[in-house]
């Protein structure tokens, strides 16, 4: 008992949370026969973990009166739940008039399904006792009572296949990631439900003509599947919404890192020159602030943009010779390209500052050309300059290069 309390009591709360994530968008846009679908559906799965709990379970029995009325709402909203995903497999269907007209056969066939549940279970005696637990097996050969279970469960096990052919087939042609991810999830959902209607169907066709050996299936395997489906219903349904949530916030995240790391070289060519800031507004002091009140994207593109437009003003001061010094000292190292060339131009740029700020002029050296994989894409560029950013700042190759600049200047000074 205790275990279905728990497993039942969480499911409640992932189930109704989905509910009210998505009856938001309902709120949005009320004339959405999808949404409202979707609504209803994920309302119905979600009951059964609410009234099917053992202990709240017979106290509604005791409260209406009716032994084991619970199970003919659990059941019930099971079977709403069936109507529902099948009306969507409808709405989502292609516009080919003969998929469509076995798309509403299937939902006429779960309307007519649960008005003969109702009728089968008013018609049956349940009266001698609560079963919160085994009531498939304790009247499984009870007049009515069985054909009301199985009529139930031959319901439950075309919804999941259903389900689980046309997600499945949807998913290969939508184009959103989101979306693609969450029918697949619904398929890998269905399936685990499969798990709870295909015992369930054959343990009541078994009963029929002798003693099902799958009552203990029937009670205590079949359950957790149908919770396991329950779940991932909940994520599947729910994820074209907060799949893109989470990659906005991922992608901001990633944003705020990056100009956190290209902040160094941006404040050192800045510096040096104020006038290529076009929006100085943008590159608040705190990260947090920058995250909440300005477009990421945007603060890193022009910070992009106004590093290349520093060293672009900055051309005239480097030098062949620190480029040839970073490189040697990077070869003793063993490093790759990349690194190399991140090395020697954060090196240029390091020595060329040095020069600027005292005054000095190299113009012969103009026509040089910051290294540049790039090939104008924004966000190789970025990653690109990322990595000349934390050599700036971080690289002991980077200094060594960029002093050499300054030894000629010394002794000519002299």
């Amino acid at each position: 008992m205790l275990i279905f309390n728990l497993v039942y009591g969480v499911l409640a709360v992932i189930t109704w949370s989905a509910f009210f994530y998505k009856l938001r968008d309902l709120i949005r846009d009320p004339c959405s026969r999808e949404l409202r679908l979707l609504c209803l559906a994920i309302a119905s799965f979600a009951t059964p973990f609410v009234i099917a709990s053992p202990w709240l379970y017979v106290r509604i029995d005791r409260a209406i009166g009716v032994t084991n009325i619970c199970t003919l709402f659990v059941y019930s909203s099971c079977a709403l739940t069936e109507a529902a995903f099948l009306a969507l497999l409808v709405s989502w269907s292609s516009a080919q008039h003969r998929v469509k007209v076995w798309h509403r056969i299937l939902v006429a066939y779960a309307v007519i399904t649960i008005a003969s549940m109702v009728t089968l279970f008013c018609l049956g005696d349940v009266s001698d006792g609560e079963h919160d637990v085994d009531f498939d097996v304790h009247y499984a050969k009870t007049l009515y009572i069985s054909q009301f279970l199985l009529i139930y469960a031959l319901l439950f096990v075309v919804g999941m296949i259903g389900l689980v052919f046309m997600c499945w087939r949807y998913a290969k042609v939508v184009d959103r990631p989101w979306l693609r991810r969450g029918l697949r999830t619904i398929a890998v959902g269905a399936i685990f439900g499969m798990g709870y209607g295909v015992p369930k169907t054959v343990s009541n066709l078994w009963d029929t003509f002798g003693t099902s050996p799958l009552h203990f299936i029937s009670i205590n395997v079949a359950p957790m599947s149908a919770s396991v489906a329950a779940w991932l219903f909940a994520a599947g349904f729910t994820m074209p919404a907060w799949g893109v949530g989470l990659d906005r916030s991922r992608e901001r995240l990633a944003l705020n890192g990056a100009y956190r790391r290209l902040r160094p070289l941006w404040a050192a060519l800045t510096q040096a020159f104020p006038e290529v800031v076009l929006f100085p507004d943008v590159h608040t002091a705190k990260a947090r602030m920058r995250l909440r009140d300005e477009d990421p994207g945007f603060v890193v593109s022009r910070t992009v943009i106004e590093i290349r437009d520093g060293q672009l003003a900055l051309r005239p001061h480097y030098d062949p010779g620190v480029a040839e010094a970073a490189r040697t000292l990077c070869a003793a190292r063993g490093l790759t390209f990349e690194e190399v060339e991140a090395v020697v131009e954060a090196a240029q740029i390091k020595a060329a500052l040095g020069v600027r700020e005292t005054g000095g002029h190299t113009a012969e050296h103009a026509g040089d050309v910051p290294h540049d994989p790039a090939a104008g894409d924004m966000s190789e560029e970025r990653d690109w300059l990322i990595r000349v950013a934390e050599a700036f700042q971080h690289s002991a190759l980077v200094d060594q290069a960029a002093a050499t600049k300054n030894q000629p200047t010394a002794e000519a000074k002299r």
